[in-house]
């Protein structure tokens, strides 16, 4: 059975589904659930474009970077209390550099997880073909099995 179980979250309602699972896991397996936020910095990609456009002082970057990874930081130690009060140990990561589904997939590999469990939003059409799924790029580019929940699927059985 798996031992380190990758658990990826954007903390959404969608992603808190998937914890019972990565919790359940870790537990019928006396593993761990490493859990992961992948934080992303695309809003200072977009700052050069920008410029011209925004007053001087909303171009402090590394502000608001720090200020957006101080609160990934607080949400990341809210799910690690959820997930311990589920009865799972947990080791929680904050990765970043990287888009998110190539974060979690390295992620993965890096810290020698067995499985990957996240969530799927369950986008289709033109919003699926737009902005495309991180759920479905991990999968195609894991090296390890993932599992997927849906915001329907029951609950695992203890």
């Amino acid at each position: 059975m798996f031992k380190r179980i990758l658990l990826s979250t954007d903390f959404s309602e969608d992603a808190k589904v998937a914890y019972r699972w990565a919790a359940e896991l870790a537990k019928q397996a006396g593993g761990t659930v490493v859990l992961v936020h992948a934080f992303e910095d695309d809003m200072v990609a977009a700052a050069p474009a920008l410029s011209g456009y925004l007053p001087a002082e909303a171009l402090d970057m590394g502000k608001y970077r720090e200020e957006f990874r101080r609160g990934a930081e607080a949400a990341v130690e809210i799910a690690r209390k959820e997930l311990e009060a589920l009865g799972a140990p947990v080791e929680p990561h904050l990765v970043e550099g990287r888009k998110p589904w190539q974060a979690i997939v390295q992620a993965a590999e890096d810290l020698d997880c067995g499985v990957i469990v996240m969530s799927t939003h369950g986008r289709g059409g033109l919003a699926h073909f737009l902005i495309g799924s991180t759920a479905e790029k991990v999968v195609r580019a894991a090296h390890c099995p993932v599992l997927t929940v849906h915001s329907t699927d029951a609950p695992p059985e203890a």
